[in-house]
């Protein structure tokens, strides 16, 4: 190959770089993704704008938690927003930095007598649903006396709840309380109460994965931590913020959390 088309190669693989639009995928999971008053979700805002600094587009399709994670094992999507670290998914992705922070309770009928001491064990007597492929803990995956069942979303189990037919849902508790209160199935369900229970089963990290094979990925993360470390350092991610009514020390906390994995 001559020195002419060499540099019109790698001129191509520039241009192609910078203008395409990088295909993603997660589910449902307000207030992260999907927000209220029809807004796309705080940290749909923050990844759109990130990767927007690196000159690049992305497009995020909804579906349900265990397809997305296919889709991108597939190779189809080249990363999958809003995961949990466990350690077998290390296996299969790389992560990026803590992009949030979660939390994952149970959650039960109202009146119902449920009792957690704070002890899996102390759960042996309940029926739990869950979302397929959620992460929960460690603890509580290795578990060897839980009754767990899987839906394919958190609102599906939460219906089961509310339908008396588990007596217990493990789910993040910022998306449940949103889906309660917003969700249409859940609101013309059985009107029946539905609370969260302490203590809390697991403080989690939300990350954007990618599959270690694909041909893209390590390009991927590569733009999307530099655009994070854009948009902190500009002052974008706390405008995002703010227009989402986070709190002053929300804002410093969840700026605080970028900063310490942007270096």
């Amino acid at each position: 190959m001559n020195r002419l088309s060499l540099f019109c190669c790698c001129l191509l693989f520039s241009f192609s770089v910078h203008c395409q639009t990088w295909q993603l995928v997660t589910e449902p999971f307000p207030p992260y993704f999907i927000g209220e008053q029809h807004k796309p979700g705080w940290l749909h805002e923050v990844i759109i704008a990130a990767l927007k600094t690196q000159n690049q587009k992305a497009s995020i399709e909804y579906t349900q938690w265990a397809r997305a994670l296919k889709l991108a094992k597939r190779h189809r999507r080249v990363a999958v927003l809003g995961a949990y670290y466990t350690e077998l998914r290390t296996r299969s992705f790389i992560y990026s930095q803590p992009l949030a922070t979660a939390h994952t309770v149970l959650f039960k009928r109202a009146g119902s007598e449920i009792t957690f001491t704070g002890s899996l064990y102390s759960l042996k007597p309940y029926t739990i649903s869950k979302g397929e492929d959620y992460a929960v803990s460690p603890e509580f995956e290795q578990h060897p006396e839980l009754t767990v069942t899987t839906t394919d979303s958190l609102i599906d189990s939460l219906l089961l709840l509310k339908h008396g037919r588990v007596d217990l849902v493990a789910g993040t508790k910022e998306v449940a309380l949103y889906w309660l209160s917003n969700s249409e199935r859940l609101q013309q369900a059985k009107q029946v109460e539905v609370e969260h229970i302490t203590p809390t089963l697991a403080t989690q990290n939300l990350h954007v994965i990618s599959d270690k094979h694909h041909p893209q990925a390590k390009q991927f993360q590569r733009s999307l931590h530099l655009g994070l470390k854009a948009i902190v350092a500009s002052g974008e991610l706390e405008e995002i913020l703010q227009s989402y009514e986070f709190t002053d020390e929300q804002t410093r906390q969840l700026t605080q959390l970028l900063s310490r994995n942007l270096r």
